[in-house]
């Protein structure tokens, strides 16, 4: 009995291996995301912030971020605003623009929101918003369209 009970054990942490659970088992580090803002953020030097926000076991997650110790965090009020009133939410941060921008579309409503912060230096507040509008969307791109976490479209 012990053995079948070893065996159903290692089988179980070999099945969840590289992903942090949540309280609903889903993923919450969320590699495939990570890799696109990874790689977009290294493409804007005037970035200093790119985080990828979804919707996991009926709350809204940061999946993905340059900031670690964002991952798997609550994501804010403004980030779940932006997903709710499809448009983009900005704050105005000392020095720098946090715009928070819908992404990945689904029936008509964005599923993810794309938190960018962008230095303001020189910037009014609308440049910010389309420098980070397209930053959001190369993220958006590079994850294909779509960041169902739950599905696993991002967590692979």
């Amino acid at each position: 009995m012990r053995s079948i009970l070893s065996v159903f054990v290692l089988f179980l942490s070999l099945a969840f291996v590289g992903c942090k659970s949540t309280g609903s088992a889903k993923c919450a580090t969320c590699e495939k995301a990570q890799s696109v803002v990874t790689s977009v953020h290294k493409q804007h030097a005037e970035c200093t912030r790119l985080t990828v926000h979804c919707s996991m076991g009926g709350t809204m997650k940061a999946c993905a971020s340059t900031a670690a110790d964002r991952v798997g965090k609550a994501s804010d009020k403004e980030d779940m605003q932006a997903v709710q009133t499809n448009q983009p939410v900005v704050l105005d941060e000392n020095g720098a623009f946090d715009v928070t921008v819908p992404i990945a579309m689904k029936d008509g409503k964005p599923t993810v929101a794309c938190g960018v912060t962008v230095k303001g230096a020189g910037m009014t507040k609308e440049q910010a918003v389309a420098k980070a509008t397209a930053i959001a969307k190369a993220v958006e791109t590079g994850l294909g369209g779509s960041c169902d976490c739950a599905g696993g479209t991002c967590c692979k």
